[in-house]
């Protein structure tokens, strides 16, 4: 932060929000009034953001970027400044960060327990029944205790949603049916997923506690004991995830695999665009907002690139013939390579990834397994037709239709057995007289005004 403040010339004072009460503390802010210069945001349109949008509260930032960030302007696509996340009706709001890996999220897998178990890696719904099965019976990791959990997930099924996308109807996404685009939650396809995921919890194939696991717990399961055979996450974290688990599991080897595949021989996780959700506003009280753009610009030139890249010239890298020569983090050496990635990902408020810099990830240790999992998400996918859809008027007056609301209730209740998926169709037809027949008016208006 120090080696930021002065090479951007801008006196920085950041404050970090625990990741498990991001919403609630945005929340929090807006209603406060008192909102700081920058924030990050999960995109204007939002539940959080969009109510400020419409007060007033936040700076239209057009004519500041012509002005300020010609770095900006000249890296960023068109369609990144007339993104949902980022303006509205042609006035921006939001500076953009690019998507590392938009095809997806990745599946990752204990090669080591498949290899110690004699079994290939799993491709079908049911060949991946039959691993996780073993994977709770043979005792994988060789304690002589059944404590294996073959698949696990947190809360709101965040990095939960591979077997939804064996049947294509991951709960956040959206798709176009008849003319209409509905949510996938309601679904036709979406019974079968949940009787899947019924049998999954009754087999105890699907640890129990991914209704309400926070992520520090979810990764203290995979990470540090060790006992997760099955999971989900980002695919450039790749290396991150094998140094983190061999870091207290020595014989560990975390690979990425191709997500389950359902009926129709597809899956994957929702394909994103190329714009990251993660977005910055400024407030309109802020003093100085063209020194807050050109901050934001620093991260789009060489300088910048090279810092949050690389770090610190004499201590991360040193020139020699004009070249970097970058000490890159063993892969064995889990707090360096978290080093590496809290610089890389966190640090960069926005700006080109490391991942698009060939230099730097050719020489990258274990980079293989960052390759291979991005190829592996390039060719998997499900199609999100709702993506950068608004945070339309029905839902900010009745978030509970969103899939972690009703759906989410009637999910768990199915899942742990308290109620049949009999329910589905009496379920779907509540959402809708609740309003969701309003919700899916008001997203075709949108989809057909802005997708067309």
């Amino acid at each position: 932060m120090k080696k930021l403040k002065e090479l951007s010339k801008t006196n920085v004072k950041v404050e970090l929000i625990p990741h498990a009460e991001f919403k609630q503390k945005l929340q929090l802010i807006f209603a406060s009034g008192e909102i700081p210069d920058l924030l990050q945001t999960d995109g204007i349109n939002s539940t959080e953001v969009a109510p400020a949008i419409d007060a007033g509260v936040l700076l239209p930032l057009n004519d500041l970027i012509d002005k300020y960030a010609p770095n900006m302007k000249k890296a960023l696509p068109k369609e990144a400044w007339q993104y949902g996340t980022v303006s509205k009706d042609g006035v921006i709001y939001g500076i953009p960060t690019l998507e590392p890996a938009p095809y997806g999220g990745a599946s990752f897998i204990r090669k080591d327990w498949l290899d110690k178990l004699g079994l290939p890696v799993p491709k079908t719904l049911d060949e991946f029944v039959t691993v996780m099965k073993a994977f709770r019976d043979k005792d994988p990791n060789g304690n002589g205790k059944q404590d294996e959990l073959p698949w696990s997930a947190r809360e709101k099924f965040r990095f939960g949603d591979a077997f939804f996308g064996a049947y294509g109807v991951n709960p956040e996404g959206w798709k176009l049916v008849n003319g209409e685009l509905v949510p996938n939650f309601i679904l036709p396809e979406m019974k079968a997923a949940l009787d899947f995921h019924r049998m999954l919890y009754a087999e105890k194939l699907f640890d129990n506690e991914s209704f309400v696991q926070q992520g520090k717990d979810w990764d203290a399961k995979i990470r540090g004991k060790g006992i997760v055979g099955f999971w989900s996450h980002s695919a450039q974290e790749a290396q991150l995830w094998s140094a983190e688990v061999k870091k207290n599991s020595p014989d560990a080897n975390v690979v990425p695999i191709p997500s389950p595949v359902g009926p129709d021989g597809k899956g994957g996780y929702l394909i994103r665009s190329v714009v990251n959700p993660k977005t910055w506003v400024i407030s309109k009280s802020a003093k100085n907002p063209e020194e807050i753009i050109k901050f934001m610009d620093f991260f789009f030139t060489e300088e910048g690139q090279r810092l949050v890249t690389y770090g610190i010239e004499g201590d991360n890298y040193t020139m020699e013939n004009g070249k970097i020569k970058y000490k890159y983090p063993s892969a064995s050496d889990a707090t360096a390579v978290q080093e590496e990635i809290a610089r890389q990902e966190w640090f960069r408020f926005t700006g080109p990834t490391y991942l698009s810099d060939p230099e730097f990830m050719k020489n990258k240790p274990e980079n293989e397994k960052v390759v291979q999992a991005l190829e592996i998400s390039k060719k998997e996918g499900r199609v999100n037709d709702g993506d950068g859809i608004p945070a339309l008027p029905t839902l900010k007056t009745r978030p509970e239709l969103k899939f972690d609301g009703l759906w989410l209730e009637f999910a768990a209740k199915v899942i742990t057995g308290k109620e049949s998926s009999d329910g589905f169709d009496k379920f779907v037809a509540d959402w809708k007289k609740r309003g969701g027949d309003q919700l899916i008016k008001e997203a075709t208006q949108w989809y057909n005004q802005s997708k067309k």
